[in-house]
């Protein structure tokens, strides 16, 4: 003879074991199973068995329930990681400036009118740089997988640093500057990597968008 108890304990089963094992979750679904059994029977006048195989099949068997939830926790994990590379780009930024911010207007009193404008602009650039990837994410393309992106993103980088090692060793020991064009040059000569960094931030974002915006169409269909 059907028991309730037993088929919705049989059924919370399930679903632990398809890996909803978080509590409160499975109070919420049990919470929403039950009441949808008992919306069943009072609306429709059916046996209890009845209505919890509806209830059932309204809510979800484990496997649908599960691919939902699993769908959701790694939204909220992509979103988790969005925002501390944004606290990152941000606190990078803020570590760039701090040493110009505190030394005003000493450095800059050194330097002729130009020099101080290409200063200025080759620091404007490379903040600007560092947050690119939330507009350029429009225009670069689409890499869905996380692990293909991340070595585009580690190949991207590296002809930077080789650049800046070469700057630093090999062109700057060169060059024949005073202290402010040292500076200026030394500030435009960093801008590519906060450039780069923009790039990849914004292949996360392409990926991301693109993902949620086609999670937003099935949801519709």
């Amino acid at each position: 003879m059907f028991n309730l108890e037993t088929a919705i304990a049989e059924w919370r089963r399930q679903i632990a074991a398809s890996g909803i094992t978080d509590a409160e979750v499975l109070n919420e679904l049990e919470t929403h199973l039950r009441d949808e059994v008992a919306g069943q029977v009072q609306s429709r006048t059916v046996s209890e068995q009845v209505a919890f195989e509806c209830a059932v099949r309204t809510i979800g068997n484990e496997d649908a329930l599960a691919a939902e939830f699993a769908k959701a926790a790694e939204m909220t994990k992509e979103l988790r990681e969005r925002r501390l590379k944004l606290f990152c780009i941000f606190g990078v930024a803020c570590l760039y400036l701090l040493p110009f911010v505190l030394s005003i207007p000493h450095p800059w009193n050194e330097l002729a009118l130009a020099e101080r404008w290409l200063g200025l602009s080759a620091l404007a650039l490379t903040v600007v740089s560092m947050f690119s990837g939330l507009i350029l994410h429009r225009f670069l393309p689409v890499i869905a997988d996380g692990r293909i992106r991340t070595r585009i993103q580690f190949a991207s980088v590296v002809p930077v640093f080789g650049w800046l090692l070469a700057f630093a060793f090999v062109i700057l020991p060169r060059l024949d500057l005073s202290v402010g064009q040292v500076a200026v040059v030394t500030l435009w000569a960093i801008s590519p990597l906060a450039i780069f960094g923009g790039l990849t931030f914004g292949l996360d974002e392409a990926a991301r968008r693109r993902t949620r915006t086609t999670a937003g169409t099935a949801a519709t269909i």
